[in-house]
């Protein structure tokens, strides 16, 4: 938690030693007090999306199930590279092999190796979404899972959020002032409380690659909210 005080000195004190000189403020209140606690919203389109795709294959041992995987899996994060995802956007997230078996009359039949290998990429450029992801099927992708949309830099958003926090405490702390028999606030706290931000999931598009051809996988990003909320604390002044 990030703390901003802002104090609005009615008494202070200090204190000093022979040794070393320290300082310690005190704030105080000769009138009655505030405390509020409020949170605003800023909306806004992402601007990124990440999702996870990969391979999995199948053969009768391990090292051919991990070979066929490598082979397939080079091809797909090349045709990452070629439609514009950048090195440091793509990470790898999973790479795993088990055997795998079927049960037939309460027997279990070895089936062969399953090799697995998953990486996280994210995408800049959102309108080319749909076709991008529909581009990778041609690659051997055998799974996908999102897009999770976010925002890259969302400071600007923050502070538009902080700036209407503050607004409205001021409001409707001299509203209630006022309502008192005061005149005005001065402020004698604030705390800012993390927040981090909210966002509307998309559906997750889990599906095989062999979906039909033809048509761009259909996108809906909507958009993100960037939340900041804040503690103050007022002095009622006349």
């Amino acid at each position: 938690m990030r703390k901003l005080i802002f104090a609005a000195f009615l008494a202070t004190s200090v204190m000093m030693s022979s040794s070393a000189m320290a300082t310690e403020v005190h704030v105080s209140s000769t009138n009655p007090v505030i405390d509020l606690t409020i949170s605003e919203t800023v909306e806004t389109p992402p601007d990124i999306a990440t999702f996870s795709t990969g391979v999995q294959t199948m053969a009768p041992t391990a090292s051919a199930a991990v070979r066929a995987n490598n082979v397939q899996m080079a091809s797909v994060v090349a045709r990452l590279k070629k439609l514009g995802i950048a090195d440091r956007d793509i990470q790898t997230t999973q790479i795993s092999l088990n055997q795998q078996f079927d049960y037939r009359d309460g027997q279990q039949i070895f089936k062969g190796y399953e090799a697995s290998n998953m990486v996280n990429a994210k995408l800049r450029d959102l309108k080319e979404l749909g076709a991008f992801l529909d581009a990778l099927a041609v690659d051997g992708v055998t799974n996908f899972n999102g897009p999770t949309f976010d925002i890259d830099d969302d400071s600007s958003f923050q502070e538009a959020a902080r700036d209407k926090v503050w607004a409205t405490a001021m409001t409707r702390a001299r509203s209630l002032a006022r309502k008192a028999g005061y005149t005005d606030v001065r402020i004698l706290r604030v705390t800012e409380n993390d927040q981090g931000r909210g966002y509307l999931q998309v559906p997750m598009v889990a599906r095989s690659m062999d979906a039909a051809a033809g048509k761009t996988t259909p996108i809906s990003p909507g958009e993100l909210s960037v939340a900041a909320s804040m503690s103050f604390t007022f002095e009622m002044v006349k």
